[in-house]
């Protein structure tokens, strides 16, 4: 959308690739579920643009792929529980970025995600036995998210963009009416603007 939109004025509108690291955690309403949460580690990797409305103010939009989920690890009663749950989602954020000078900026905007897969990985160990469980659970979610992000960048002449972001989960991604559960994430990206 932003290509065909901002294409019309190529000086002011810029784009290229991102790739990010990201810290995954999905925060419930059972405080007690939420001390056994660890977070876990992935990546983003997708295309953005950005159109300068004048020095200092720029629309940004991204398209990325982007892996999230959490890692629980529990022990109760002599049982020892670890899961994973690793989702991934189509996320496209739009963001409005200020420029304090030619480099640095922060930015702020909302995101919709949509997911692509939800699997889970299960190992319960008691008394020196251990039985592993795994399987799809992408019913159990709902098909999309909503996000906040807030972060910083850093652009360089030769178009290397670096920023750090982060993003609080407004909307409910379980299907369980009894429970409610959301997805925060930071990220640190390294992109590159072709233009």
């Amino acid at each position: 959308m932003l290509l065909g939109v901002f294409a019309i004025n190529a000086q002011e509108f810029h784009y290229g690739a991102k790739l990010a690291l990201n810290r995954t955690s999905i925060k419930t309403d059972d405080s007690d579920v939420n001390n056994y949460l660890k977070g876990k580690l992935g990546f983003e990797v997708g295309f953005m643009g950005e159109y300068m409305f004048n020095d200092n103010l720029a629309l940004a939009s991204e398209l990325k792929y982007a892996t999230a989920g959490d890692y629980l690890e529990m022990s109760i009663s002599g049982m020892d529980v670890k899961s994973h749950v690793n989702t991934s989602y189509l996320q496209i954020p739009v963001m409005a970025r200020y420029y304090f000078n030619e480099s640095l900026s922060l930015e702020a905007g909302p995101q919709i995600g949509f997911l692509l897969s939800a699997k889970y990985d299960t190992e319960t160990s008691f008394n020196g036995n251990t039985v592993s469980d795994s399987g799809d659970m992408k019913d159990q979610f709902n098909s999309t998210d909503f996000g906040l992000n807030v972060g910083a960048g850093y652009k360089m002449e030769n178009g290397l963009f670096i920023n750090l972001r982060y993003t609080l989960g407004l909307s409910d991604i379980d299907k369980d009416e009894n429970s409610t559960s959301k997805n925060n994430s930071i990220q640190f990206g390294v992109g590159y603007f072709f233009n």
